[in-house]
């Protein structure tokens, strides 16, 4: 078992905050990367990842996605491809990994 930190990427999903978005971390424990990616379609399909998501303050309809995620080591497992290294690099500077 080992902890993944899961970097989210939260933005408006509607005309009014489109242009809006914000960033947010979550650690879940998996055995590997395959039960975390079941561990994170069961929460995007039931729902219990967004209430933890809650905390972010864009008004009206959201999208959530995750674009990086690490493992215990520090090593990124994954990296969203539409997600740029320049994003990355300015994402990270704020977060820890």
């Amino acid at each position: 078992m080992q902890t993944y930190n899961v970097f989210y990427l939260v933005s408006g999903d509607d005309e009014e905050n489109q242009n809006m978005s914000e960033t947010a971390t979550l650690s879940f424990d998996a055995e590997d990367l395959d039960a975390l990616y079941e561990i994170l379609q069961k929460g995007e399909e039931d729902g219990s990842i967004q209430p933890k998501l809650k905390t972010i303050a864009i008004e009206g309809d959201i999208r959530i996605e995750y674009v990086l995620i690490y493992d215990s080591k520090g090593n990124e497992v994954f990296h969203k491809t539409d997600f740029t290294d320049k994003q990355k690099s300015k994402w990270l500077d704020k977060k820890y990994v």
